[in-house]
């Protein structure tokens, strides 16, 4: 192993800290990691009332946003898979071996496939850390959905609860149709876990359409 590889792997920082040092090391868009977390966040903090999680979810969520595209390095098929592996790879300080599984397998759902009991890393979880998994990964699809282009265009949302509704509306610094329908065509996974029906759309739409 290489100098410069070990220190890709052992970070001297712990927590997210270190895990945005190793994104920026891995990363050959860390801006765009670094984007996508802070959209995950607002959708994770926006959402309680569904999923019902706490800090340390939402600080290991950041960790999986941070890392997601990791394994672009190796080549753009299959690179969630290839995240995943380089991340269980990975000294991540400050975050137990099982909290390293979920942000691998965050990695790893955060396109293609959801979760399946039969996959690798994720069937050896813990029920209860399955549904963590599912839950996390079903808000970074659409988190990474709402930067598609790489732009950070989508610069802020606002989450409405109707029932079963679900309304997102996207603040944009300009106009992307695109980062709409990424973030659209990624939002099986959380009608799913939540057992709504999810709609995204501009801010100024969003808002000129009446409830109900």
């Amino acid at each position: 192993m290489s100098e410069r590889q070990q220190r890709i792997r052992r970070s001297r920082r712990t927590g997210l800290s270190g895990v945005l040092q190793l994104a920026n090391e891995l990363d050959s868009e860390p801006e765009h990691a670094r984007h996508v977390r802070t959209l995950a966040r607002l959708l994770f903090d926006q959402t309680k009332s569904l999923h019902g999680l706490g800090r340390r979810e939402r600080r290991v969520l950041e960790a999986g946003a941070l890392l997601h595209d990791t394994g672009l390095r190796r080549g753009v098929n299959r690179h969630h898979k290839h995240s995943r592996d380089i991340i269980l790879d990975l000294e991540l300080p400050g975050f137990s071996e099982e909290e390293k599984a979920v942000i691998a397998c965050l990695a790893r759902y955060h396109r293609k496939a959801p979760p399946r009991p039969d996959h690798r890393v994720f069937r050896d979880l813990a029920p209860e850390t399955q549904r963590t998994v599912r839950v996390l990964a079903a808000i970074l699809r659409i988190a990474d959905g709402l930067d598609r282009a790489h732009l950070a265009a989508s610069r802020g949302l606002r989450v409405a609860l109707n029932g079963t509704d679900c309304r997102i509306a996207v603040d944009q610094s300009a106009e992307s149709q695109t980062d709409l329908w990424g973030a659209m065509r990624k939002r099986d996974l959380f009608e799913e876990v939540f057992g709504v029906r999810v709609e995204i759309a501009p801010a100024d739409m969003a808002a000129a359409r009446p409830e109900g």
